[in-house]
């Protein structure tokens, strides 16, 4: 993971995917996009919606949910839910 400048908050998020979102490659492209952000990162299947959770500083958090509300060709995001759940 990359450093953080010290002015940086670090916090954690839990990302929502709402849609037909359930494509096979989503997570492991979510994984990659969140690596080259800087985050530790982990999705979850859910029945209904995929949820993924990061780590990492609060403006890539932010450009992570943005980048996975747009996702790759393969699923349609209808609707996203941005959750931080505290900084350190």
């Amino acid at each position: 993971m990359m450093s953080t400048p010290p002015d940086q908050a670090v916090g954690k998020a839990t990302i929502n995917l709402f849609g037909d979102v359930f494509a096979p490659d989503f997570p492991d492209w979510i994984l990659r996009h969140a690596h080259k952000l800087g985050l530790d990162g982990a999705v979850t299947l859910r029945d209904d919606c995929l949820q993924v959770t990061a780590t990492g500083p609060d403006v890539m958090l932010e450009a992570l949910a943005l980048g996975c509300s747009l996702g790759p060709e393969s699923v349609l995001v209808g609707r996203t839910e941005f959750t931080p759940v505290g900084a350190t």
